[in-house]
């Protein structure tokens, strides 16, 4: 693995982790569920990426697809959370 793969990774668990973070924040100060479940499917996604890539699936192919997914949980947590009453 190289040096740059290995930054990739490490850049994909803490925007993981960061974005997790925000979301129980976020959970707390509702305790809607909507945030509750996309932190775990955020944490869920980052850390299979990165135990793909550690199992020697090429980086790229696990890397992007997951941070998009992690994303999109949280524009969806954000969007369903923001119908609620």
């Amino acid at each position: 693995m190289s040096a740059n793969e290995l930054v990739s990774l490490i850049a994909l668990a803490v925007a993981c982790l960061f974005a997790a973070a925000f979301l129980l924040r976020r959970w707390q100060a509702r305790r809607s569920r909507p945030p509750l479940v996309a932190a775990v499917v955020v944490l869920a996604l980052g850390g299979g990426a990165v135990a793909l890539a550690l199992l020697g699936v090429p980086y790229r192919w696990v890397i992007g697809p997951a941070f998009v997914a992690a994303m999109l949980a949280v524009l969806v947590s954000a969007r369903t959370e923001r119908r609620l009453p």
